[in-house]
Protein backbone atom coordinates (compact mmCIF):
# COMPACT_ATOMS: atom_id res chain seq x y z
CA UNK A 1 0.00 0.00 0.00
CA UNK A 2 1.78 3.46 -1.05
CA UNK A 3 1.29 6.55 1.46
CA UNK A 4 2.94 9.91 0.88
CA UNK A 5 5.25 10.98 3.11
CA UNK A 6 8.44 13.62 3.76
CA UNK A 7 11.49 12.05 3.51
CA UNK A 8 12.52 14.06 6.80
CA UNK A 9 10.06 11.82 8.70
CA UNK A 10 11.67 8.72 7.52
CA UNK A 11 14.37 6.67 9.33
CA UNK A 12 17.19 4.87 8.28
CA UNK A 13 16.96 1.26 8.80
CA UNK A 14 19.63 1.16 11.74
CA UNK A 15 18.98 -2.95 11.82
CA UNK A 16 19.96 -2.81 8.07
CA UNK A 17 22.86 -5.23 7.60
CA UNK A 18 25.20 -2.40 5.77
CA UNK A 19 24.78 -0.82 9.26
CA UNK A 20 24.87 -3.31 12.10
CA UNK A 21 28.94 -3.29 11.67
CA UNK A 22 28.68 0.37 13.29
CA UNK A 23 29.44 0.51 16.69
CA UNK A 24 26.90 3.30 17.24
CA UNK A 25 23.79 3.28 14.90
CA UNK A 26 22.03 7.13 15.61
CA UNK A 27 20.48 8.78 12.46
CA UNK A 28 23.48 10.71 12.66
CA UNK A 29 25.52 7.73 12.49
CA UNK A 30 24.05 6.23 9.39
CA UNK A 31 23.95 9.12 7.39
CA UNK A 32 28.08 9.95 8.04
CA UNK A 33 28.23 5.93 7.05
CA UNK A 34 26.91 6.57 4.03
CA UNK A 35 28.78 9.32 2.70
CA UNK A 36 31.98 7.79 3.49
CA UNK A 37 31.02 4.18 2.11
CA UNK A 38 28.00 4.05 -0.25
CA UNK A 39 28.55 6.87 -2.56
CA UNK A 40 25.95 9.21 -1.14
CA UNK A 41 27.22 12.27 -2.18
CA UNK A 42 27.87 11.21 -5.95
CA UNK A 43 23.83 10.11 -5.70
CA UNK A 44 22.88 13.18 -3.93
CA UNK A 45 24.39 15.16 -6.70
CA UNK A 46 22.88 13.19 -9.03
CA UNK A 47 19.36 13.42 -7.59
CA UNK A 48 19.46 17.17 -7.69
CA UNK A 49 20.76 17.43 -11.39
CA UNK A 50 17.54 15.00 -12.22
CA UNK A 51 15.66 16.77 -9.76
CA UNK A 52 14.14 13.68 -7.88
CA UNK A 53 14.90 9.92 -8.00
CA UNK A 54 14.18 8.57 -11.00
CA UNK A 55 10.86 6.58 -11.81
CA UNK A 56 10.50 3.10 -10.77
CA UNK A 57 12.98 3.63 -8.14
CA UNK A 58 10.69 3.25 -4.99
CA UNK A 59 11.56 3.45 -1.67
CA UNK A 60 10.34 0.75 0.78
CA UNK A 61 8.83 1.28 4.31
CA UNK A 62 8.16 -0.48 7.06
CA UNK A 63 5.96 0.88 10.20
CA UNK A 64 7.28 -0.02 13.30
CA UNK A 65 5.08 2.27 16.02
CA UNK A 66 4.36 5.30 14.77
CA UNK A 67 7.73 5.62 12.28
CA UNK A 68 8.33 4.67 9.08
CA UNK A 69 11.52 3.07 8.90
CA UNK A 70 13.31 2.49 5.36
CA UNK A 71 13.51 -1.26 4.52
CA UNK A 72 14.30 -0.22 0.63
CA UNK A 73 16.10 2.58 -0.65
CA UNK A 74 18.32 4.01 2.28
CA UNK A 75 20.62 5.82 0.25
CA UNK A 76 17.80 7.56 -1.73
CA UNK A 77 16.31 8.63 1.68
CA UNK A 78 19.58 10.01 2.88
CA UNK A 79 20.31 11.89 -0.55
CA UNK A 80 16.97 13.37 -0.01
CA UNK A 81 17.13 14.06 3.55
CA UNK A 82 20.82 16.23 2.95
CA UNK A 83 19.52 18.17 0.28
CA UNK A 84 16.33 19.34 1.95
CA UNK A 85 18.00 19.83 5.27
CA UNK A 86 21.61 20.68 4.67
CA UNK A 87 22.01 20.78 9.05
CA UNK A 88 22.30 16.86 8.68
CA UNK A 89 24.90 16.87 6.34
CA UNK A 90 27.81 15.90 8.33
CA UNK A 91 31.29 17.80 9.11
CA UNK A 92 33.73 17.50 6.14
CA UNK A 93 31.40 16.61 3.82
CA UNK A 94 29.26 19.82 3.49
CA UNK A 95 31.31 20.93 0.25
CA UNK A 96 29.96 17.69 -1.30
CA UNK A 97 26.57 17.87 -1.02
CA UNK A 98 24.97 20.38 -3.34
CA UNK A 99 22.56 23.11 -2.71
CA UNK A 100 18.85 21.64 -3.41
CA UNK A 101 17.51 22.79 -6.81
CA UNK A 102 14.08 24.42 -7.08
CA UNK A 103 12.92 21.53 -8.87
CA UNK A 104 14.42 19.35 -6.22
CA UNK A 105 12.74 21.14 -3.12
CA UNK A 106 9.15 21.34 -5.36
CA UNK A 107 8.71 17.50 -6.38
CA UNK A 108 10.06 15.98 -3.39
CA UNK A 109 9.21 17.84 -0.08
CA UNK A 110 7.10 14.47 -0.04
CA UNK A 111 7.27 11.53 -1.93
CA UNK A 112 5.27 8.41 -2.47
CA UNK A 113 6.68 5.34 -0.66
CA UNK A 114 5.58 1.47 -0.55
CA UNK A 115 4.52 -0.57 2.57
CA UNK A 116 5.81 -4.08 3.51
CA UNK A 117 3.82 -6.03 6.16
CA UNK A 118 6.64 -7.42 8.35
CA UNK A 119 10.04 -7.33 8.55
CA UNK A 120 10.55 -10.80 6.84
CA UNK A 121 8.78 -9.65 4.08
CA UNK A 122 11.18 -6.84 3.91
CA UNK A 123 14.27 -9.33 4.60
CA UNK A 124 13.11 -11.31 1.65
CA UNK A 125 13.18 -7.93 -0.53
CA UNK A 126 16.79 -6.80 0.64
CA UNK A 127 18.58 -9.68 -0.20
CA UNK A 128 16.99 -10.63 -3.55
CA UNK A 129 17.88 -7.27 -4.63
CA UNK A 130 21.27 -6.38 -2.88
CA UNK A 131 23.25 -9.96 -2.08
CA UNK A 132 22.69 -11.62 -5.68
CA UNK A 133 21.86 -7.88 -7.34
CA UNK A 134 22.47 -4.84 -8.11
CA UNK A 135 24.25 -3.13 -5.48
CA UNK A 136 26.81 -5.27 -4.05
CA UNK A 137 27.30 -4.95 0.21
CA UNK A 138 30.60 -4.42 1.78
CA UNK A 139 32.32 -7.70 2.39
CA UNK A 140 31.87 -7.56 6.01
CA UNK A 141 28.10 -6.54 6.32
CA UNK A 142 27.17 -9.35 3.96
CA UNK A 143 28.73 -12.07 6.07
CA UNK A 144 27.60 -10.63 9.70
CA UNK A 145 23.98 -10.82 7.61
CA UNK A 146 24.04 -14.29 7.23
CA UNK A 147 25.66 -14.79 10.95
CA UNK A 148 23.29 -12.23 12.66
CA UNK A 149 20.30 -13.99 10.99
CA UNK A 150 21.50 -17.62 11.99
CA UNK A 151 22.19 -16.58 15.58
CA UNK A 152 18.36 -14.96 15.03
CA UNK A 153 17.52 -18.74 14.90
CA UNK A 154 17.27 -18.74 10.76
CA UNK A 155 18.45 -21.63 9.89
CA UNK A 156 20.91 -21.87 7.07
CA UNK A 157 18.31 -23.45 4.77
CA UNK A 158 16.18 -20.81 5.13
CA UNK A 159 18.35 -18.11 4.23
CA UNK A 160 19.44 -20.08 1.69
CA UNK A 161 15.62 -20.04 0.44
CA UNK A 162 15.43 -16.35 1.26
CA UNK A 163 18.45 -14.93 -0.42
CA UNK A 164 19.21 -17.28 -3.56
CA UNK A 165 22.81 -18.08 -1.87
CA UNK A 166 24.29 -21.75 -1.79
CA UNK A 167 23.78 -23.35 1.26
CA UNK A 168 27.97 -23.50 1.15
CA UNK A 169 28.38 -20.07 1.14
CA UNK A 170 26.00 -19.62 3.73
CA UNK A 171 28.23 -21.57 5.79
CA UNK A 172 31.72 -20.00 5.16
CA UNK A 173 30.11 -16.20 5.63
CA UNK A 174 28.96 -17.27 9.51
CA UNK A 175 32.20 -19.17 9.85
CA UNK A 176 34.64 -16.59 8.58
CA UNK A 177 32.53 -13.55 10.51
CA UNK A 178 32.44 -15.58 13.45
CA UNK A 179 35.84 -16.24 13.54
CA UNK A 180 37.19 -12.26 12.85
CA UNK A 181 34.65 -10.90 14.85
CA UNK A 182 36.34 -13.63 17.64
CA UNK A 183 40.08 -12.54 16.38
CA UNK A 184 38.42 -8.99 17.10
CA UNK A 185 37.33 -8.99 20.32
CA UNK A 186 40.35 -10.70 22.13
CA UNK A 187 42.44 -7.88 20.33
CA UNK A 188 40.06 -5.49 21.78
CA UNK A 189 40.71 -7.27 25.85
CA UNK A 190 44.22 -7.13 25.21
CA UNK A 191 44.16 -3.67 23.81
CA UNK A 192 41.56 -1.31 25.71
CA UNK A 193 42.41 1.76 24.42
CA UNK A 194 41.67 0.88 20.90
CA UNK A 195 39.42 2.33 19.59
CA UNK A 196 38.68 1.40 15.95
CA UNK A 197 34.90 -0.09 15.08
CA UNK A 198 34.66 -3.52 12.74
CA UNK A 199 33.12 -1.38 9.73
CA UNK A 200 37.02 0.66 9.55
CA UNK A 201 38.61 -3.04 9.28
CA UNK A 202 40.09 -4.87 6.53
CA UNK A 203 38.43 -8.62 6.63
CA UNK A 204 40.29 -9.85 3.36
CA UNK A 205 44.07 -10.06 4.21
CA UNK A 206 43.02 -11.70 7.74
CA UNK A 207 40.92 -14.36 6.18
CA UNK A 208 42.96 -15.40 3.19
CA UNK A 209 45.97 -16.26 5.61
CA UNK A 210 43.95 -19.16 6.84
CA UNK A 211 42.60 -20.52 3.22
CA UNK A 212 45.57 -19.64 0.69
CA UNK A 213 47.87 -22.59 0.70
CA UNK A 214 51.54 -21.96 2.30
CA UNK A 215 54.94 -23.84 1.52
CA UNK A 216 55.62 -25.75 4.32
CA UNK A 217 58.39 -28.42 4.34
CA UNK A 218 58.94 -27.68 0.89
CA UNK A 219 55.24 -28.90 0.27
CA UNK A 220 51.80 -26.86 -0.49
CA UNK A 221 49.88 -26.79 2.73
CA UNK A 222 46.94 -26.06 3.10
CA UNK A 223 46.32 -23.52 6.54
CA UNK A 224 43.38 -25.65 7.55
CA UNK A 225 45.37 -28.86 7.55
CA UNK A 226 48.80 -27.69 9.71
CA UNK A 227 46.72 -25.55 11.82
CA UNK A 228 44.04 -28.58 12.29
CA UNK A 229 40.85 -26.21 12.17
CA UNK A 230 37.51 -27.34 12.19
CA UNK A 231 34.07 -26.37 12.84
CA UNK A 232 31.53 -27.02 15.55
CA UNK A 233 27.98 -27.57 14.90
CA UNK A 234 26.98 -23.66 15.12
CA UNK A 235 30.28 -22.50 12.93
CA UNK A 236 32.80 -21.61 15.50
CA UNK A 237 36.45 -22.12 14.67
CA UNK A 238 38.56 -24.20 17.04
CA UNK A 239 42.10 -25.99 16.02
CA UNK A 240 43.57 -29.11 17.31
CA UNK A 241 47.09 -27.08 18.21
CA UNK A 242 47.48 -26.41 21.72
CA UNK A 243 45.03 -24.11 22.59
CA UNK A 244 47.76 -21.05 23.49
CA UNK A 245 49.80 -21.49 19.89
CA UNK A 246 46.23 -21.75 17.99
CA UNK A 247 45.64 -18.09 19.93
CA UNK A 248 48.90 -16.53 19.28
CA UNK A 249 48.90 -17.41 15.48
CA UNK A 250 45.56 -15.92 15.10
CA UNK A 251 46.42 -12.81 17.08
CA UNK A 252 49.78 -11.99 15.32
CA UNK A 253 47.66 -12.50 12.16
CA UNK A 254 45.21 -10.06 12.74
CA UNK A 255 47.48 -7.65 14.14
CA UNK A 256 49.95 -7.79 10.91
CA UNK A 257 46.85 -8.12 8.25
CA UNK A 258 44.55 -5.90 10.28
CA UNK A 259 46.43 -3.37 12.20
CA UNK A 260 49.90 -2.44 10.85
CA UNK A 261 48.97 -3.79 7.46
CA UNK A 262 52.49 -5.19 7.13
CA UNK A 263 50.68 -8.66 5.41
CA UNK A 264 48.21 -8.08 2.35
CA UNK A 265 46.77 -10.45 0.34
CA UNK A 266 49.73 -11.10 -1.56
CA UNK A 267 51.11 -12.78 1.23
CA UNK A 268 50.50 -16.40 2.80
CA UNK A 269 50.58 -17.83 6.60
CA UNK A 270 54.57 -18.38 6.18
CA UNK A 271 54.91 -14.41 6.07
CA UNK A 272 53.28 -14.05 9.44
CA UNK A 273 55.77 -13.37 12.21
CA UNK A 274 56.19 -16.49 14.18
CA UNK A 275 54.22 -19.04 12.47
CA UNK A 276 56.65 -21.04 11.03
CA UNK A 277 58.64 -20.97 14.24
CA UNK A 278 55.67 -22.06 16.07
CA UNK A 279 54.82 -24.99 14.18
CA UNK A 280 58.26 -25.70 13.36
CA UNK A 281 58.43 -25.76 17.61
CA UNK A 282 55.79 -28.18 17.88
CA UNK A 283 57.07 -30.53 15.53
CA UNK A 284 60.35 -30.87 17.55
CA UNK A 285 58.25 -31.42 20.67
CA UNK A 286 56.35 -34.17 19.05
CA UNK A 287 59.24 -36.26 17.72
CA UNK A 288 61.35 -35.59 21.33
CA UNK A 289 58.00 -37.12 22.94
CA UNK A 290 57.98 -40.13 20.15
CA UNK A 291 61.66 -40.48 20.67
CA UNK A 292 60.88 -41.18 24.66
CA UNK A 293 58.05 -43.17 24.12
CA UNK A 294 55.69 -40.26 25.56
CA UNK A 295 52.90 -38.79 24.28
CA UNK A 296 53.27 -34.79 23.44
CA UNK A 297 50.81 -34.28 26.52
CA UNK A 298 52.67 -35.78 28.48
CA UNK A 299 54.97 -32.95 29.25
CA UNK A 300 53.21 -29.81 30.32
CA UNK A 301 55.69 -27.58 30.85
CA UNK A 302 56.89 -27.67 27.08
CA UNK A 303 53.63 -28.89 25.24
CA UNK A 304 51.95 -26.28 23.33
CA UNK A 305 54.82 -23.41 24.11
CA UNK A 306 57.79 -22.17 21.98
CA UNK A 307 61.14 -23.58 22.95
CA UNK A 308 63.54 -20.86 24.41
CA UNK A 309 65.35 -21.11 22.08
CA UNK A 310 63.11 -20.48 19.32
CA UNK A 311 64.11 -17.03 17.91
CA UNK A 312 60.74 -15.04 17.89
CA UNK A 313 60.94 -13.03 14.75
CA UNK A 314 58.92 -14.70 11.96
CA UNK A 315 60.24 -14.68 8.34
CA UNK A 316 59.91 -11.75 6.25
CA UNK A 317 58.17 -12.09 2.66
CA UNK A 318 61.12 -12.29 0.40
CA UNK A 319 61.53 -8.96 -1.52
CA UNK A 320 62.31 -6.61 1.00
CA UNK A 321 65.21 -5.86 2.76
CA UNK A 322 65.29 -5.13 6.73
CA UNK A 323 65.03 -1.74 5.92
CA UNK A 324 62.33 -2.15 4.06
CA UNK A 325 63.30 -1.36 0.51
CA UNK A 326 62.70 -3.34 -2.60
CA UNK A 327 65.79 -5.66 -3.44
CA UNK A 328 66.98 -7.07 -6.28
CA UNK A 329 69.73 -6.59 -8.82
CA UNK A 330 70.07 -3.13 -7.61
CA UNK A 331 70.72 -3.63 -4.50
CA UNK A 332 74.02 -5.68 -5.44
CA UNK A 333 75.21 -3.58 -7.49
CA UNK A 334 73.88 -4.34 -10.85
CA UNK A 335 71.50 -2.49 -12.93
CA UNK A 336 67.78 -2.48 -13.43
CA UNK A 337 66.81 -4.45 -16.00
CA UNK A 338 67.32 -2.34 -19.27
CA UNK A 339 69.22 0.14 -17.54
CA UNK A 340 72.99 1.12 -18.86
CA UNK A 341 75.35 -1.15 -17.10
CA UNK A 342 77.84 0.42 -14.03
CA UNK A 343 80.39 0.44 -16.59
CA UNK A 344 79.01 2.81 -18.75
CA UNK A 345 76.27 1.98 -21.72
CA UNK A 346 76.08 -0.53 -24.22
CA UNK A 347 77.56 0.10 -27.24
CA UNK A 348 75.08 2.25 -29.46
CA UNK A 349 74.17 4.29 -26.94
CA UNK A 350 71.74 3.80 -23.97
CA UNK A 351 69.01 1.15 -23.73
CA UNK A 352 66.08 3.18 -25.02
CA UNK A 353 63.72 4.83 -22.01
CA UNK A 354 60.34 2.19 -21.12
CA UNK A 355 59.06 4.46 -18.29
CA UNK A 356 59.95 6.91 -16.10
CA UNK A 357 63.81 5.49 -15.31
CA UNK A 358 65.23 8.96 -16.88
CA UNK A 359 62.59 11.26 -15.54
CA UNK A 360 64.57 13.96 -14.00
CA UNK A 361 63.51 16.88 -11.35
CA UNK A 362 66.64 18.37 -9.73
CA UNK A 363 66.61 22.17 -9.25
CA UNK A 364 63.34 22.01 -9.91
CA UNK A 365 61.45 20.79 -7.18
CA UNK A 366 62.17 21.37 -3.77
CA UNK A 367 60.68 19.97 -0.64
CA UNK A 368 60.93 23.10 1.05
CA UNK A 369 57.97 24.30 -0.89
CA UNK A 370 54.65 23.75 -0.06
CA UNK A 371 53.33 23.49 -3.43
CA UNK A 372 55.87 21.02 -4.69
CA UNK A 373 55.65 18.18 -2.33
CA UNK A 374 52.65 16.58 -4.28
CA UNK A 375 54.67 16.31 -7.09
CA UNK A 376 57.48 15.38 -5.45
CA UNK A 377 55.99 12.70 -3.53
CA UNK A 378 54.78 11.11 -6.54
CA UNK A 379 57.46 11.49 -9.27
CA UNK A 380 60.15 10.10 -6.70
CA UNK A 381 57.65 6.74 -6.35
CA UNK A 382 57.70 6.56 -10.38
CA UNK A 383 61.38 7.03 -10.55
CA UNK A 384 62.27 4.42 -7.63
CA UNK A 385 59.41 1.98 -9.59
CA UNK A 386 60.96 2.57 -12.96
CA UNK A 387 64.32 1.68 -11.45
CA UNK A 388 64.50 -0.39 -8.68
CA UNK A 389 64.29 -4.41 -8.96
CA UNK A 390 62.22 -6.69 -7.03
CA UNK A 391 63.09 -10.60 -8.22
CA UNK A 392 64.37 -9.85 -11.66
CA UNK A 393 61.95 -7.57 -12.75
CA UNK A 394 61.30 -3.89 -12.28
CA UNK A 395 58.95 -2.81 -9.12
CA UNK A 396 56.54 -1.19 -11.65
CA UNK A 397 56.54 -5.05 -13.29
CA UNK A 398 55.46 -6.24 -10.41
CA UNK A 399 52.82 -3.50 -8.96
CA UNK A 400 51.59 -2.30 -11.72
CA UNK A 401 48.49 -1.48 -10.15
CA UNK A 402 49.72 0.62 -7.16
CA UNK A 403 52.46 1.81 -9.86
CA UNK A 404 49.36 3.19 -12.25
CA UNK A 405 47.75 4.78 -9.04
CA UNK A 406 51.21 6.70 -8.79
CA UNK A 407 51.00 7.55 -11.86
CA UNK A 408 47.83 9.40 -11.69
CA UNK A 409 48.53 11.00 -8.92
CA UNK A 410 51.80 12.59 -10.68
CA UNK A 411 50.11 13.51 -13.43
CA UNK A 412 47.52 15.41 -11.77
CA UNK A 413 49.92 17.22 -9.82
CA UNK A 414 51.82 18.01 -12.33
CA UNK A 415 49.12 19.73 -14.82
CA UNK A 416 47.99 21.86 -11.32
CA UNK A 417 51.42 23.23 -10.43
CA UNK A 418 51.77 24.22 -13.82
CA UNK A 419 48.59 25.96 -13.49
CA UNK A 420 49.49 27.80 -10.22
CA UNK A 421 52.71 28.35 -12.16
CA UNK A 422 50.87 30.48 -14.72
CA UNK A 423 48.41 31.96 -12.54
CA UNK A 424 45.45 30.44 -13.63
CA UNK A 425 44.76 28.09 -11.02
CA UNK A 426 42.23 30.35 -9.72
CA UNK A 427 40.57 30.65 -13.21
CA UNK A 428 40.01 26.72 -12.98
CA UNK A 429 38.75 26.78 -9.77
CA UNK A 430 35.95 29.74 -10.84
CA UNK A 431 35.04 27.42 -13.47
CA UNK A 432 34.00 24.38 -12.01
CA UNK A 433 30.34 24.10 -10.91
CA UNK A 434 29.11 25.04 -7.34
CA UNK A 435 29.18 21.79 -5.22
CA UNK A 436 30.81 20.08 -7.61
CA UNK A 437 34.67 18.69 -7.03
CA UNK A 438 37.54 19.97 -9.02
CA UNK A 439 38.07 16.69 -11.32
CA UNK A 440 41.09 15.48 -13.52
CA UNK A 441 38.92 15.53 -16.51
CA UNK A 442 37.74 19.71 -15.91
CA UNK A 443 41.24 20.21 -15.54
CA UNK A 444 42.06 18.78 -18.83
CA UNK A 445 39.53 20.37 -20.45
CA UNK A 446 40.56 23.88 -19.08
CA UNK A 447 43.96 23.67 -20.30
CA UNK A 448 43.25 22.13 -23.57
CA UNK A 449 40.69 25.27 -23.88
CA UNK A 450 41.69 27.43 -26.53
CA UNK A 451 42.13 30.46 -24.63
CA UNK A 452 44.52 28.66 -22.05
CA UNK A 453 46.49 26.06 -24.28
CA UNK A 454 49.01 27.98 -25.16
CA UNK A 455 49.79 29.96 -21.93
CA UNK A 456 50.32 26.83 -19.88
CA UNK A 457 51.86 24.74 -23.24
CA UNK A 458 54.03 26.96 -24.72
CA UNK A 459 56.05 24.49 -27.15
CA UNK A 460 54.65 22.72 -29.48
CA UNK A 461 55.95 19.31 -28.29
CA UNK A 462 53.96 20.07 -24.82
CA UNK A 463 50.75 20.46 -26.69
CA UNK A 464 51.36 17.82 -29.04
CA UNK A 465 52.18 15.45 -25.98
CA UNK A 466 48.35 16.87 -24.37
CA UNK A 467 46.31 16.08 -27.38
CA UNK A 468 48.49 12.17 -27.61
CA UNK A 469 46.90 11.83 -23.76
CA UNK A 470 43.59 12.80 -24.39
CA UNK A 471 43.14 11.40 -27.78
CA UNK A 472 44.91 7.48 -26.29
CA UNK A 473 42.22 8.61 -23.08
CA UNK A 474 45.35 7.75 -20.36
CA UNK A 475 43.26 9.12 -17.66
CA UNK A 476 40.09 7.01 -18.26
CA UNK A 477 42.32 4.13 -18.27
CA UNK A 478 44.36 5.38 -15.25
CA UNK A 479 40.99 6.26 -13.38
CA UNK A 480 39.62 2.94 -13.90
CA UNK A 481 42.64 1.43 -12.67
CA UNK A 482 41.62 3.58 -9.22
CA UNK A 483 38.23 2.51 -9.61
CA UNK A 484 37.73 -0.82 -11.04
CA UNK A 485 41.37 -2.54 -11.02
CA UNK A 486 39.85 -5.81 -11.15
CA UNK A 487 37.94 -4.76 -14.78
CA UNK A 488 40.60 -3.46 -16.77
CA UNK A 489 43.62 -5.59 -15.73
CA UNK A 490 46.20 -2.89 -16.10
CA UNK A 491 49.84 -4.39 -16.85
CA UNK A 492 53.36 -3.39 -17.60
CA UNK A 493 52.76 -2.96 -21.32
CA UNK A 494 50.22 -0.42 -20.83
CA UNK A 495 51.96 1.44 -18.37
CA UNK A 496 54.63 1.78 -20.36
CA UNK A 497 52.33 2.74 -23.09
CA UNK A 498 51.13 5.29 -21.28
CA UNK A 499 54.48 6.99 -20.46
CA UNK A 500 55.78 6.69 -24.23
CA UNK A 501 52.34 8.08 -25.57
CA UNK A 502 53.07 12.03 -24.56
CA UNK A 503 53.09 11.01 -20.54
CA UNK A 504 56.87 11.05 -20.27
CA UNK A 505 57.30 14.15 -22.82
CA UNK A 506 54.31 15.92 -21.02
CA UNK A 507 55.80 15.45 -17.59
CA UNK A 508 59.05 16.12 -17.94
CA UNK A 509 58.57 19.40 -19.60
CA UNK A 510 56.68 20.70 -17.29
CA UNK A 511 58.94 20.17 -14.83
CA UNK A 512 61.70 21.52 -16.90
CA UNK A 513 59.73 25.29 -17.15
CA UNK A 514 59.63 25.47 -13.13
Amino acid sequence: MPIIVSPLSLLLDDENPRFVVLNSRGQADIRKYMLTYEDVCELATGINEYGGILPGERIVVLKQDDKYVVIEGNRRTCSLQLLLDPTLIPEGFRHRIPTASDKLRESCQTVEVDIVPSREAALELMTKRHIEGVKQWKPLAKKQFSASNYDAGLSVPTLSQITGMRESDIKADIRDYKFFLSAYNDYCTAHPDYREGLVDLKIDPFLRMFKAKFPYKGIETKPVDVLKISYTDEHNTVSGLPQDVFKRIVQTTFEETVISERINTRNTLKDVTGVIAELDALEQIENANENSGSSASGDSSTNGSTPSNTPPGGHPSSGTTSGGSVSGNASSGGAAPGNPTPGGPAPGGPAPRTFFESLAWAGKLSPDNPEHTGLLAAVHELYNSSRQSCKGKRVYEMFPVATGMILRSAYEQVLKLRLNQVNLWGNFMSSVPRGRFPTLAAMENFIDNQTNRSIVLPSAELQSALSLIISYRHREFLNANIHSPGDIRVTPESLSAIAQGGMFTLMQGLINLL
